[in-house]
């Protein structure tokens, strides 16, 4: 046996066969290594690439639902089904939205938008058809500004990291709140 181990084996000398095993394993111990890194890296770039595409949808929800609320003060004086339409694709949008965020109490916030903008829109459209035009004037205002301020604020999404729209929610729910209250007193 020892002719085996260190001898000449197959006229190789101890010497060769001892490299050839060290390479061998040395061969073996980088491919593993290599095969790990490779994996590390696909790993890490799948995950990159999934919060690429979540962002993508939300912009593009977000766009979608900036433009289905923004038809609405160019279309009170169509009727309510026109500005139902438009809520249920700003709806459909704020949904989307939810999907791929983290906030859910900036979703939440964003999912009321619609139907209240929609409310507004349709009481504005109804004053201005019953002959109201100085009050549908002012809930026509209203709508704008709230619209204006919801739009503003959305579009800075891209530019604004996670951490600092953790406000958003709070500020978009007292300019909601403001504007029903404003509602009221205009109605009143």
């Amino acid at each position: 046996m020892d002719w085996f181990v260190c001898g000449n084996f197959a006229s190789v000398s101890c010497g060769t066969w001892l490299g050839f095993w060290s390479g061998a394993i040395g061969a073996v111990v980088a491919a593993f290594v290599g095969g790990l890194v490779a994996l590390m890296v696909v790993r890490l770039t799948n995950g990159h690439q999934k919060k690429l595409a979540a962002q993508a949808r939300v912009l593009g929800a977000l766009a979608d639902f900036q433009a289905a609320l923004s038809e609405m003060p160019r279309r009170y004086a169509d009727g309510k089904e026109s500005i139902q339409r438009l809520v249920i694709q700003a709806d459909a949008a704020s949904n989307r939205i939810t999907m791929d965020i983290d906030d859910f109490p900036l979703a939440e916030e964003l999912s009321l938008w619609p139907l209240d903008l929609g409310v507004l829109a349709v009481r504005a459209g109804r004053l201005h058809s019953d002959g109201h035009a100085e009050r549908s004037h002012e809930v026509w205002a209203l709508l704008r500004r709230a619209l204006g301020t919801l739009i503003g604020t959305t579009q800075q999404w891209a530019k604004t990291p996670a951490k600092r729209r953790t406000h958003w929610a709070k500020d978009l729910r007292a300019v909601r709140t403001k504007l029903k209250d404003e509602v009221d007193a205009t109605l009143a």
